[in-house]
C-alpha cells in the first residue's frame, strides 16, 4: 500500500551540496472552522516531511516526530528493542550530552515531554513555554541526529523498561493484548513482545553473547532514516520562522532512504482462525471478542470503507446487538471496529462485549446474535440515509473541532503524516468524502464467522491445567470452535429482532454563533435567577465562538452522602438511569451531542454539552426521564452485578492507586471504602433503589451554569425545561451547598497477592488552600522539584517506572505529593524521598538568582496558560461554584503574587514546612507493601503517621481522624452577591 511521500528534494540544494532551505508542497492543509492558525508542509532534501503551525495566540509551544518504525521490527533475539531505543535516545547527544539536560530545559521553561511505542509507529512530543521554543527544538532535534546511548544509561534504561513491564503484570488488557499476539501466526512479526523485559533486554542477550548497546546501535542506523520520519511544530512564530527552524535544526538527520516496513496479510492464517481461546482474568470480568482478520483500508481513507460496518454494528439504540443482548440480559457493553492493533499491510475488525454472568453461560447464543447482524447487513442493500448521516456527522466533528492542548495535537500530526496527503492531516481522520459501495462491500464480506477466533476472558474460569504464558504468566486454554458454535455458524440467517438503526433526530442543523466584540473576555459568569429552588449562573462564550454550549448542574440532596448504604444506593440509581436511556442518549453522542449523569458529595452531578442547537431537545429528555423511568428485575440483577464487580475489582487496582485512596481516606471528612459499600450492596433490591431515588429527585436546590453560545433568555429557558419536568420541594437552606472538608495534621499490604509492586504516597500539607502566600510558594517549590525527583528518583535512582510529585491541592489545603511504585520496600521508598528532600535544601540554597527567576517565570507560564476550549473554560468556571470560593479571577491574583516572591522566601517556606525535621511539618505517607516481596523492617528515620494495611473495618480510620482537626474554611473568597447580574 503507498504510503505519501514527502515532495521532491529543494531545487537548490539537491545533489548540490548547498545549505537546504526547505521548500514547501502545493497543498494547502484543510483545517476546522475558526481554526485560525497557519499551516505549511515542508519538505526537506534529506526526505523529512514536516507541518508547521503558526498560531500567534498561543502561550505553549509544542513539537513532534514520529518515526515509522516500531516494535514489529525488533530483532526476533531482543523482543522490546524499539521501546529500549525510545527510552534511551533521551538521554543525552553529542551536543547536549548532560542526559537530562532537555527534561531540565523543558520544566524550567513550564514544559514537558514524553513518547510512546506501537506496532509500527515510535511517536516523541513535548511542549514549552511559547517563548522558548527554538532553544527546545534543538535538543529535540539532537536527538535524531546523534544520540549518544550511553554505555553507563544501558542497564538503568534496561532496569526501566523493567519496571514498566512489572507495572502492567497484572492489567488484564496488557496480558490479553499479549496473549493473542502470542497466539497467532509464529512466522509474522504480529506475534512479537513489543514491551521488553529485563529477560529479554539483558539476560537473554547475555546468555546468547549479544551486545545489547551493539544490536541498539545498528537498530538505530538501520530504521532512524529522515524519509521515514515525520516531523509536526507549532509555535507563535510565523510560518516562514518556524520553516527556517526546522531546515536549520532537523536537515542533518541523515536519509538511509529505507522503504518504510511493510509487513504480510496473514498474522491470523487458517491454524489460528476458527479456535476459542479461554484466558483466565485478574479482575472480576467477563468478556468476548470476535476477531476478524480484515484488509488494510487506510489507503482508502477518503471513502472510510470500514466506517459504515463498525457504525451499525457498535450501534447501540433498538435493533442492535447490544439492545438484543441487554434484552436477553447477556451483556453491559459493546464496541466493534478497528482497535489499532493492525499495521501497513493487515488489520482486524473485533467485536468485543463485556458479558454478565449469564451471557458468559450463553456464549455461543452471544456469538449467534453478532453472525446473525452480519448476515442481516450482508444481505441488505446499503442504506444510503445511514451513510449520509455518518457523512454529515463526519464533517460537523471536522468542521467544529476545537483547539486541544498543544502536545496532543502535534503528537496527532505527526503521525498522521503517514497515512494522510499532506492536505489532509488534520481532516483526514475525520472527514468521509465519497461512499465507495464496492470497497464498502468487501469490507462487509470479510467477516466470515467460521474465518474469525473467539476469545474468552473471565476471572471466574477454573485454569488447573492450563498453560501459562511466557511474559505475563496468563492462564489460558485454547481448543477449536465448540460443536455447537459450529453449529450456529453453519446455520445464520437474519433475525427479524435485528434492524437498521433508526434517523437521527439530534443532528444539528442551526449553526448560528453570535460573535461579539469584545475587549477582553469576562473571567466570571454571572447570577441571573436566585430562588428558593434554583441558582442560575450564565456566561456568554465570548472567547471560541463554536455553536456549542455546557449545561451544569447539581441537584443538591444531602442524603446522597449520609452513609455507605445511601451513596452505594445512590450510586445504582444512577446507573440504572444512564442504562435506561442509553439507546436514546447514544443516538445524541453520535450527533456531538452528550450528558453525563453522575454522584457528587453534593447530590447529583447533571450535565449537557455540545452542539447548542440540540441541548434543549437533549436535556428536557433526560430530566422527564429521570423522573419516570421504570425498572425491571432483570435490568437491576445486571446493573447490580455490573457495580458488584467494580467494588470488587478495587482490590485489583495498582498499587499506587490503593495508596492515592488511602490517603484521601484518612485525610476526608467522611469517605466509604469499596468494601463498605460492597457490603451495602449486597442488601439492595429494585424497589429499595427506587424509592431513595425517588427522595432525591424529590426534594433539592438546583445550582446550574449555562456557558457558551447561549443567551440569557435562552439560559433561563432551560432552567424552567430543568424545574418543569422535576418539580422538587425546596431544600431547607441549612442543608445548601455542603462541602466536604479536609483533616489538618497535628505535628498495608497490596490487596493483589500477584502484585509484585509496592507504593508510597507521601504528602506534606503546608497550608491552607486559600492562603495565597501558602498555595504560591508550594507551587514553586513544586515547579523546582518535579524534574529533580524524577531525574533522582526515577533515572539515577531506578526506585520504580512510576513517579512523579504534585502539588497537593483543595480549598481546604495545599501540600506536595511524591508518588512512587516500586519492588523495593515501602519504608526504603520513605527514606529516599526523605533523603532527597534533605538533601535538595542545600541545592536550594545554591540555586543562582537566574536558575530561580527562570522557574518563578515557568510557574507564572502555567499558571496564566489559555484555556483551550469551550469544555475547559466551563470546568474551571464550574470549580469555583461548586467549591463555594467563587474565585473565578484566582489565576490572576496568583500570577501577580507568584511575580513578587523571592528566593529566600522560598528557601525559608521550605526549611520550615518541607525540610525533614522541619518545625512546621505535617506528613501523611501512605504504605502499600507488596505480598509477593514480603515484609521487611522500616528504615530509620522519621515516624510515618499513618501507614496502610489491609483493613478489616473503618474503626482504624475513625482512630486516626479522631487526633486532627478540621479545617474551618467557611467563608468564600468572593461575596455571592458580587455575582448577581
Amino acid at each position: 500500500m503507498a504510503r505519501p511521500q514527502a515532495a521532491a528534494a529543494c531545487a537548490g540544494c539537491a545533489g548540490g551540496g548547498g545549505a537546504c532551505t526547505g521548500r514547501r508542497t502545493a497543498a494547502a492543509v484543510r483545517t476546522p472552522d475558526g481554526d485560525g492558525r497557519r499551516y505549511a508542509v515542508v519538505a526537506l532534501c534529506n526526505g523529512l516531511q514536516a507541518v508547521v503551525v503558526s498560531d500567534p495566540e498561543t502561550d505553549k509551544a509544542a513539537a513532534a516526530l514520529d518515526v515509522h518504525v516500531g516494535h514489529m521490527c525488533d530483532p526476533d533475539a531482543v523482543p522490546g528493542l524499539a521501546h529500549f531505543c525510545e527510552h534511551l535516545l533521551f538521554l543525552g547527544t553529542e551536543k547536549y550530552p548532560v542526559e537530562n539536560d532537555y527534561s531540565e530545559f523543558l520544566s524550567g521553561h513550564g514544559g514537558y515531554s514524553n513518547a510512546f511505542t506501537v506496532a509500527e509507529n515510535t511517536n516523541y512530543f513535548f511542549d514549552v513555554a511559547a517563548d522558548h521554543l527554538e532553544g527546545a527544538l534543538d535538543r529535540f532535534a539532537q536527538f535524531f541526529i546523534c544520540p549518544l546511548f550511553s554505555e553507563s544509561c544501558t542497564e538503568r534504561e534496561i532496569n526501566a523498561v523493567d519496571s514498566e513491564f512489572k507495572a502492567s503484570m497484572q492489567l488484564d488488557a496488557w496480558r490479553a493484548y499479549q496473549l493473542e499476539r502470542d497466539l497467532s501466526n509464529p512466522k509474522h512479526p504480529f506475534r512479537k513482545f513489543g514491551t521488553g523485559n529485563i529477560a529479554t533486554l539483558k539476560d537473554g542477550p547475555a546468555r546468547d553473547g549479544i551486545d545489547i548497546r551493539q544490536v541498539l546501535l545498528e537498530f538505530h542506523s538501520k530504521y532512524y532514516s529522515a524519509n521515514i520520519m515525520r516531523l509536526c511544530v507549532l509555535g507563535k512564530e510565523p510560518v516562514d520562522q518556524l520553516i527556517d527552524w526546522v531546515t536549520s535544526k532537523f536537515s542533518a538527520i541523515k536519509n538511509k532512504n529505507i522503504a518504510v516496513p511493510s509487513f504480510s496479510d496473514d498474522a491470523l492464517t487458517e491454524s489460528e482462525l476458527g479456535k476459542e481461546i479461554h484466558i483466565k482474568a485478574v479482575q472480576q470480568m467477563r468478556q468476548l471478542t470476535i476477531t476478524f482478520p480484515f484488509p488494510d483500508t487506510r489507503e482508502n481513507y477518503k471513502a472510510r470503507p470500514m466506517h459504515y460496518l463498525s457504525h451499525l454494528l457498535g450501534h447501540e439504540g433498538k435493533g442492535s446487538i447490544l439492545s438484543l443482548l441487554k434484552k436477553r440480559g447477556w451483556a453491559q457493553s459493546l464496541t466493534a471496529g478497528s482497535n489499532g492493533l493492525g499495521a501497513r499491510g493487515f488489520d482486524f475488525f473485533p467485536v468485543s462485549i463485556e458479558l454478565t454472568e449469564s451471557g458468559l453461560e450463553n456464549y455461543e447464543q452471544v456469538a449467534k446474535i453478532v453472525f446473525e447482524y452480519i448476515e442481516m447487513v450482508k444481505t441488505s442493500p446499503i442504506n444510503e440515509h445511514i451513510v449520509k448521516e455518518c457523512q454529515v456527522m463526519a464533517e460537523l466533528g471536522f468542521r467544529f473541532e476545537e483547539k486541544s492542548p498543544p502536545s496532543m495535537f502535534v503528537s496527532f500530526l505527526a503521525g498522521n503524516q503517514h497515512i494522510y496527503e499532506p492536505e489532509d492531516v488534520i481532516s483526514g481522520a475525520y472527514l468521509w468524502e465519497h461512499f465507495d459501495e464496492a470497497a464498502t462491500r468487501a469490507c462487509v464480506q470479510a467477516l466470515q464467522p467460521n474465518r474469525c477466533r473467539v476469545v474468552l476472558h473471565s476471572s471466574s474460569f477454573d485454569d488447573a491445567g492450563w498453560q501459562q504464558a511466557e511474559h505475563y504468566g496468563t492462564s489460558f486454554f485454547v481448543c477449536d470452535f465448540s460443536e455447537k458454535l459450529q453449529e450456529i455458524i453453519a446455520h445464520i440467517k437474519p433475525n427479524p429482532e435485528l434492524f437498521l438503526p433508526d434517523p437521527n433526530v439530534f443532528i444539528p442543523s442551526n449553526f448560528t454563533v453570535d460573535k461579539m466584540a469584545v475587549v477582553a473576555p469576562l473571567e466570571h459568569p454571572h447570577i441571573i435567577a436566585e430562588t428558593q429552588l434554583l441558582r442560575l449562573w450564565h456566561k456568554k462564550d465570548d472567547t471560541f465562538f463554536v455553536p456549542k454550549a455546557n449545561v451544569l448542574m447539581t441537584l443538591g440532596s444531602p442524603i446522597v452522602y449520609e452513609s455507605a448504604e445511601a451513596c452505594t444506593k445512590t450510586r445504582l440509581f444512577v446507573d440504572l438511569f444512564k442504562d435506561s436511556l442509553n439507546e436514546l442518549s447514544y443516538y445524541a453522542s453520535l450527533a456531538g451531542v452528550g450528558y453525563a449523569l453522575d454522584t457528587s458529595l453534593d447530590g447529583l452531578s447533571l450535565s449537557v454539552y455540545g452542539f447548542s442547537d440540540k441541548i434543549d431537545l437533549l436535556l428536557e429528555t433526560v430530566v422527564s426521564k429521570l423522573k419516570t423511568f421504570v425498572v425491571n428485575q432483570a435490568q437491576f440483577v445486571r446493573i447490580k452485578e455490573q457495580l458488584e464487580k467494580e467494588y470488587q475489582n478495587f482490590d485489583n487496582a495498582q498499587p499506587y492507586e490503593h495508596a492515592d485512596y488511602y490517603s484521601m481516606v484518612f485525610s476526608q471528612e467522611r469517605l466509604f471504602l469499596p468494601p463498605q459499600k460492597l457490603a451495602a450492596l449486597q442488601t439492595l433490591d429494585v424497589e429499595t433503589v427506587m424509592q431513595f431515588g425517588k427522595q432525591i429527585l424529590d426534594v433539592m436546590h438546583v445550582q446550574m451554569l449555562v456557558h457558551g453560545n447561549m443567551d440569557r433568555e435562552h439560559a433561563l429557558r432551560l432552567s424552567d425545561i430543568v424545574l418543569k419536568h422535576l418539580q422538587p420541594y425546596e431544600l431547607h437552606p441549612s442543608l445548601r451547598f455542603r462541602t466536604m472538608r479536609l483533616h489538618l495534621l497535628e505535628e498495608g499490604n497490596v490487596p493483589n497477592a500477584q502484585n509484585l509492586n509496592s507504593a508510597i504516597d507521601f504528602r506534606l500539607q503546608l497550608g491552607e488552600g486559600l492562603d495565597i502566600e501558602a498555595r504560591n510558594l508550594t507551587g514553586l517549590i513544586d515547579q523546582i522539584t518535579q524534574e529533580p525527583v524524577f531525574d533522582q528518583l526515577r533515572t539515577k535512582e531506578q526506585l520504580g517506572y512510576t513517579v512523579f510529585s504534585s502539588i497537593d491541592y483543595t480549598m481546604d489545603m495545599v501540600g506536595l505529593k511524591i508518588t512512587l511504585q516500586s519492588e523495593r520496600d515501602p519504608a526504603y521508598l520513605e527514606s529516599r524521598v526523605e533523603a532527597f528532600l534533605q538533601k535538595f535544601e542545600d541545592v536550594l540554597e545554591a540555586m543562582p538568582q537566574e536558575d530561580f527567576e527562570k522557574h518563578r517565570a515557568a510557574l507564572i507560564t502555567k499558571i496564566l496558560e489559555k484555556l483551550k476550549n469551550l469544555g475547559e473554560e466551563a470546568g474551571r468556571l464550574w470549580e469555583g461554584i461548586t467549591n463555594q470560593s467563587y474565585f473565578f479571577d484566582q489565576r490572576k491574583v496568583d500570577a501577580e503574587q507568584v511575580a513578587t516572591i523571592t528566593k529566600q522566601q522560598v528557601l525559608d517556606f521550605y526549611r520550615s514546612k518541607v525540610s525533614p525535621g522541619a518545625p512546621g511539618r505535617r506528613k501523611l505517607s501512605i504504605h502499600m507493601r507488596s505480598q509477593v516481596n514480603g515484609q521487611t523492617t522500616d528504615a530509620d528515620g522519621e515516624a510515618v503517621l499513618a501507614r496502610s494495611t489491609v483493613l478489616d473495618s473503618i474503626d482504624a480510620v475513625r482512630e486516626f481522624r479522631s487526633k486532627l482537626k478540621l479545617s474551618d474554611y467557611t467563608k468564600p473568597v468572593r461575596p455571592i452577591e458580587t455575582w448577581l447580574a
